[in-house]
C-alpha cells in the first residue's frame, strides 16, 4: 500500500477542520441575530469549552500517529487494539469533562467576570454544550480511526453533514417554524443535536465501511500497553493546547474588564481567523502528522524530512495571504455580525497584526506537530508551555493593560508569543533529534531495526 502524500491527505482535512470550526461561528452568527451580549458571552466561554476539545483533539492525533507508524511498519493486526485503547481513553474523559463543566455551569461566568445578561447566556451555553463534550470525544475518537489510514475523506464528509444539520436547525429557530423561538439554549441545543448526529455517522463509516472490530476481549494488561505509546505522544502534547486554552481565558478577563465591546469585538475577529488562517495550518498540521508517521515507520526518514518543509512552506505562505485577505476586506466581513462602529474601529488593528500573528502560527503549529508525530513530543510542550506563561500571557497585560493599548497589546503580545514558539520548535527539529526518538512499543524498534 503507497504511503499517504500530504495534499491527499490534507484537502479533505482542510474542508472539514473548517466545517467543525465553522460551528462556533455559526453560533456567533446566530447569537448576533438575539444580541452582542449573547455573542459576546458564547466568546467568553469558548476557550474554556475548547480546553477540552483540544484535549480530546490531541489524544486522538497521538493515536493517529501511533496507529500511522503500525501501519507504516505492516503491523496492521495492533490497530483494532491501539483503536480501542484511544477511545476507552477519550470515551473516559469525556464523560469526566462533561459532568464537571454541567456541575460548574452557574460559576464559571461570574469567575470571569461576566455579569447581566451575559452571564445568564453563558449559563445556558456551558450548560448544553459543556454537558454533552463526551458527543465530541468520542467522535473524535472514531475521526482519527479513519485519518490514521488516511481516510480523511470520510472525515470531511462528516464534517458536511454535521454542519448542513447544525445551519438547518439554527434556521428553524431563525424563522420561528413549529412554534420555536430563537434563543441561547436552543442555539447552544442544535449545535449539540448536530455533534451527536455526527459521532454517529462517523461510527457508522469506521465500523461498516472500513470492518473495524474491536478485539473486547483484551484484557486489562494488553490495553494497557497499547495505550502507553499514545500517552507518551499525548499527554506531553495536551500540555501545550489545553495551557493555551487557559491562557485565553486569563487573557479574556483582561479583555472583559475592557468592556463589553472589546469582548465582541475579540470574538468577532477571532471567529474569522479561527474558520481561516488557523484551519489551515491546523489541517496541514494534521496532515504532516499522518504523512511523517507513516514514513518514520517505514524507516524513511529523509522523506519525511521533505514532507516537514513542504507542508511548513505552504503554511506560512497560505497564512501570509489569507491575513492579508482578512485585513484588506475586514470591514464587509464583520458588517456580517455587526453594525457597531466602536468594534468596528477596534478591529482594524488586530486585522493588520494577524499577518505577523498567523505567519508564526503556521510554524508554530507545523513543526510543533511535526515533533510530536515522530515522538519528541516532550520538548515541543515544556518550551511552548513556558513562553506561553512567560512571554504571551504577561505581555499581553503589560501592553493591553499597563501601556493602555487594550485589544491592539493584546494582539501584539499574541504576535510575540506565537513567533517565539515556532522559531524554539523549529531549532529543535533541525537538530535531528526527531530521527532517534520513537513513542512505538520496544518490539516495534526491534522489528524496524531489523
Amino acid at each position: 500500500m503507497p504511503l499517504p502524500g500530504l495534499w491527499r491527505v490534507t484537502w479533505p482535512l482542510f474542508v472539514s477542520l473548517g466545517l467543525s470550526l465553522s460551528l462556533t461561528f455559526t453560533d456567533a452568527f446566530f447569537l448576533s441575530r438575539i444580541s452582542d451580549s449573547a455573542a459576546a458571552a458564547a466568546g467568553a466561554i469558548n476557550p474554556l469549552l475548547g480546553a477540552t476539545l483540544v484535549l480530546f483533539s490531541v489524544m486522538g492525533q497521538a493515536g493517529a500517529s501511533v496507529a500511522g507508524r503500525l501501519h507504516g511498519a505492516g503491523r496492521h493486526s495492533e490497530l483494532p487494539r491501539t483503536y480501542l485503547a484511544m477511545l476507552g481513553f477519550n470515551f473516559s474523559a469525556g464523560l469526566l469533562v462533561s459532568l464537571a463543566l454541567f456541575l460548574l455551569h452557574p460559576y464559571v461566568p461570574g469567575w470571569l467576570g461576566l455579569r447581566g445578561d451575559a452571564a445568564v447566556a453563558a449559563q445556558t451555553y456551558m450548560a448544553v454544550l459543556g454537558g454533552c463534550q463526551v458527543l465530541k470525544a468520542v467522535q473524535i475518537a472514531y475521526g482519527n480511526m479513519l485519518t490514521s489510514r488516511g481516510e480523511t475523506r470520510w472525515v470531511m464528509v462528516e464534517a458536511i453533514a454535521t454542519n448542513v444539520a447544525n445551519i438547518a436547525l439554527n434556521l428553524v429557530l431563525l424563522k420561528g417554524l413549529f412554534g420555536l423561538e430563537q434563543s441561547v439554549g436552543l442555539v447552544a441545543g442544535a449545535t449539540m443535536l448536530a455533534m451527536a448526529f455526527g459521532m454517529l455517522f462517523t461510527i457508522a463509516v469506521v465500523h461498516l465501511r472500513f470492518r473495524v472490530r474491536f478485539p473486547l476481549g483484551s484484557s486489562f494488561a494488553e490495553l494497557r500497553e497499547s495505550l502507553q505509546p499514545i500517552l507518551k505522544i499525548g499527554l506531553p502534547s495536551a500540555t501545550e493546547p489545553v495551557s493555551y486554552q487557559i491562557s485565553q481565558v486569563t487573557i479574556n478577563l483582561l479583555v472583559i474588564s475592557l468592556g463589553a465591546s472589546a469582548l465582541a469585538t475579540r470574538t468577532y475577529v477571532l471567529s474569522f481567523v479561527t474558520i481561516s488562517s488557523v484551519l489551515w495550518s491546523i489541517a496541514l498540521g494534521i496532515g504532516a502528522q499522518i504523512a511523517i508517521s507513516h514514513r518514520v515507520g517505514a524507516g524513511k526518514l529523509d522523506e519525511a524530512n521533505e514532507q516537514f518543509h513542504r507542508a511548513l512552506l505552504y503554511a506560512i505562505a497560505g497564512n501570509g495571504v489569507i491575513a492579508l485577505l482578512l485585513a484588506l476586506c475586514h470591514r464587509p466581513l464583520l458588517g456580517m455580525l455587526t453594525q457597531d462602529p466602536h468594534i468596528l474601529r477596534l478591529a482594524a488593528p488586530l486585522f493588520a497584526l494577524g499577518v505577523l500573528v498567523e505567519m508564526g502560527r503556521a510554524v508554530n503549529i507545523i513543526t510543533g506537530g511535526a515533533l510530536r508525530s515522530t515522538g519528541d513530543a516532550g520538548y515541543a510542550a515544556l518550551i511552548s508551555t513556558t513562553l506561553m506563561w512567560c512571554v504571551g500571557v504577561p505581555s499581553a497585560y503589560l501592553f493591553g493593560g499597563y501601556f493602555g493599548l487594550g485589544l491592539t497589546g493584546v494582539w501584539v503580545s499574541m504576535a510575540l508569543d506565537e513567533c517565539l514558539r515556532g522559531a524554539m520548535s523549529y531549532r529543535r527539529w533541525r537538530t535531528g533529534r526527531w530521527r532517534t526518538t520513537s513513542a512505538l512499543a520496544p518490539a516495534a524498534r526491534v522489528e524496524l531495526a531489523s
